[in-house]
Formats: structure tokens, C-alpha cells, sequence
């Protein structure tokens, strides 16, 4: 098992993490005991938090991997979801990508049946901000509401207050480091365009559903995509999931590294998904149009849906149908 060497003697203000998928469904490619690899990432956050003064845990959206948790995975979730927790709905929370769905969810379950102090989350683009006891300003914003996002006159508020303190801003929205990939369109942002659209407003940025980690760094404005708590998919094998430990006072961040297990995944299946897809991609490039076969299926959805104009009901009838088939 790996473990993360960190400097000692300083204190964070904060732990920031994103795409926690919570799930009890054991991935195609995973050979191990996949639940409790989740419940000791867990483990290692809250340890991690109580090493540094019980600061808050930020997290960036999909704290599940289905909104519709099975019962005993929402009790797993309210039994080891590190606390004091401030987070976000990502899609895979709400029901059909519908914030106004949200209290279906088992994210809405936990934050009913939890204290405010222990869980905070975010349920819409007016919510207000969330203070936490160490004066940092935490704003959030669902999936799918960033265009509705308008937080001057709160962040101006924050300004003048006695204690204004470090603002933060929670996200998640599909960002890139810096070009988006030739087959994604105008889905997305890259970090610049988030930077130059809110980095006047917020010191750090935290945004999820990319699963990649990365840091960026424009005039002091930082914007922080922590990638996914656990390593999902086969293209994942090589890649070491983290959170970073926030530091208010220079507003800086440091990687910590989860704990792993080596040779966790079993590629056996894909030779026989290639084979699959060799069969029908003829088929599907005669009817792709537009869309990438390289993306998965509701991936295709969302660029098409950001791309076209698409009433609002008719896309929450598709995401129900969806839902309906998974």
C-alpha cells in the first residue's frame, strides 16, 4: 500500500476532493474487495481532517456514482462520509441532471438526516454561502446551474464584512487544463475560461467530473480539479487518485495522496468489448452524425444538449427514460 509523505508542523484550512462515486457495484475491471477500498479512502480523509484541526472536507460534486443509492449504501455513506462536509450535487446526484429532483436522491436523503454542521450542500445557484468555522466563504454550484450563477453582489457582501477571509467556489462542470480534446467539441470549459470568468471574484476554484487531476495557477487565482477518489476504469490503473490540502493564508494547495493497491484490475474484458465494438462500429459510423463513438453514450447526450438548443422539458424526459433503462 502507498501512502503520501506530507510536510509536518502546518495546519490546512481545508481538504479538497471531488468524485467520490460512491457505489456498491463493483467496476467491470476491478478484481478486489471494491467496497472496502471506498470505505478506506473515507477512512484516510476523516483521519486526514482531524490531523489538521477537523477543517472542512470540500467536495466538487458526485459524492455518489447513481443517485438512487441502494438503502444500504446510503447508510454505508452516512456511516463513513467524513465530516465536516460542504459539497455540491454533480449528474450522477441527480436525478435525470435535475437539481429540482435533487431531495429524490440519497445525497437529498443524507442531507436531511444530517446536521447542517456535519453535511452542507448546495441545492442551487442562489443558495447561500456557507462560512465555515475556520472563515473560509464557500459558494456552490449544482450541476447544470453555472449559467445562473451570479454571485457579485454576495461576494461584495463578503468584502466589506469584518471578516472577509478567503472565497472559495465549488463547481462541477467538465473543465480541461488548458485545450479541450479535438473530439469534445464546445462541451466544457478550460480552466483559463473559468479563471477569467470568476478568478476576480474567488481565490481558489474547485471543480469536478473530470477524473484527471491538475492545478492551475493564473495571477494568484487558483483553480484545482482533485480527479476521482478511486481509480474506476482500466485507463485508470496507472493513475494515483488525491485530494489537496488547502492552506488559506498563502492560498496555496499540496497534494496528498490516497492509498493504493497495486494490480487491482483485471483488463481480460476488454479484449472482448474490441471485439464487440469492431462488429458494430461500421454500423455506428453510418448513423454517428455528429456524435463521437469514442464518448460514452450519455457523454454524447450532454455535448449534444450543450451544442443545441434543447427545451428544457423534453431533456428532462430523456434523462428520465435513461434512468429507466439503467
Amino acid at each position: 500500500m502507498k501512502r503520501t509523505k506530507r510536510s509536518v508542523g502546518k495546519k490546512a484550512d481545508a481538504i479538497l476532493v471531488a468524485d467520490l462515486h460512491l457505489t456498491d457495484k463493483t467496476p467491470v475491471s476491478r478484481k478486489d474487495d471494491y467496497l472496502d477500498a471506498q470505505r478506506k479512502k473515507l477512512v484516510f480523509l476523516r483521519e486526514l481532517s482531524t490531523k489538521n484541526g477537523e477543517c472542512p472536507i470540500l467536495c466538487a460534486g458526485d459524492v455518489f456514482d447513481h443517485w438512487k443509492a441502494s438503502p444500504w449504501l446510503s447508510s454505508f455513506a452516512y456511516l463513513h462520509l467524513p465530516t465536516p462536509l460542504i459539497c455540491i450535487p454533480g449528474q450522477h446526484d441527480l436525478p435525470g441532471h435535475n437539481i429540482e429532483e435533487y431531495w429524490k436522491a440519497a445525497l437529498g436523503l443524507l442531507d436531511t438526516v444530517t446536521f447542517a454542521d456535519k453535511i452542507g450542500v448546495f441545492k442551487g445557484s442562489r443558495h447561500p454561502r456557507i462560512q465555515t468555522n475556520n472563515g473560509l466563504h464557500v459558494f456552490g454550484v449544482p450541476f447544470g446551474q453555472l449559467d445562473e450563477f451570479s454571485p457579485e453582489k454576495e461576494v461584495e457582501e463578503v468584502w466589506r464584512s469584518a471578516n472577509p477571509g478567503r472565497l472559495i467556489l465549488l463547481i462541477h462542470e467538465l473543465v480541461f487544463p488548458d485545450k479541450r480534446p479535438g473530439n469534445w467539441g464546445k462541451e466544457g470549459y478550460t480552466a483559463t475560461e473559468i479563471l477569467e470568468r470568476y478568478g476576480d471574484l474567488f481565490d481558489l476554484i474547485v471543480s469536478g467530473d473530470n477524473h484527471q487531476s491538475f492545478v492551475v495557477n493564473k495571477g494568484g487565482y487558483l483553480l484545482v480539479n482533485p480527479g476521482s477518489m478511486m481509480r474506476i476504469t482500466t485507463d485508470q490503473k496507472d493513475f494515483k487518485p488525491r485530494c489537496y490540502l488547502y492552506y488559506a493564508n498563502s492560498n496555496t494547495v499540496e497534494p496528498v495522496y490516497f492509498p493504493i493497491e497495486e494490480n487491482v484490475h483485471d483488463i481480460s474484458h476488454i479484449k472482448h468489448k474490441n471485439e464487440r465494438d469492431e462488429r458494430i462500429i461500421a454500423y455506428i459510423e453510418r448513423m454517428r452524425g455528429g456524435w463521437e463513438v469514442g464518448l460514452s453514450f450519455k457523454k454524447n447526450l450532454e455535448a449534444f444538449f450543450s451544442e443545441n438548443k434543447t427545451p428544457r422539458k423534453v431533456k428532462e424526459i430523456i434523462w428520465q427514460a435513461l434512468e429507466t433503462i439503467n
